[in-house]
């Protein structure tokens, strides 16, 4: 069963994935934010979301800790790599905070000189 990581932050959980089923992405539209690529669930859809994903073989797993996803780079440095992969992306105090969907997207941000947010002084809230 494949994973995907949804990100629970204040009363919604996000998450980034493209469905090459058409169906899914059909099923799953009224929740897809099209200016931030990414979907956006309600808690209390959650668990139906959860439920539609699983029929298709996808486990949608629910992270209240963000931090071992997230990555941080100064403001000015290059960052287009790693944002397209961010499911969410913010900046505070001249720096570039991303949230990544899996380990394989943090280390690769972290190839591309990012440093994870633990590492660091900050702390990944959003």
């Amino acid at each position: 069963m494949e994973t995907v990581r949804a990100f629970r932050v204040g009363d919604a959980y996000l998450f980034d994935r493209y469905f090459e089923r058409e169906y899914l992405f059909e099923a799953l539209a009224e929740y897809y934010d099209d200016t931030e690529y990414r979907f956006e669930v309600p808690a209390e859809a959650f668990e139906t979301v959860q439920s539609r994903l699983a029929d298709a073989g996808i486990d949608l797993v629910s992270v209240d800790d963000p931090e071992p996803y997230c990555v941080v780079t100064g403001a000015y440095e290059p960052h287009a790599d790693i944002l397209r992969e961010a499911v969410v992306s913010w900046t505070r105090r001249d720096h570039r905070f991303f949230l990544l969907p899996d380990d394989r997207a943090v280390a690769a941000a972290v190839d591309d000189g990012a440093r994870p947010v633990s590492e660091t002084e900050f702390v990944a809230g959003l």
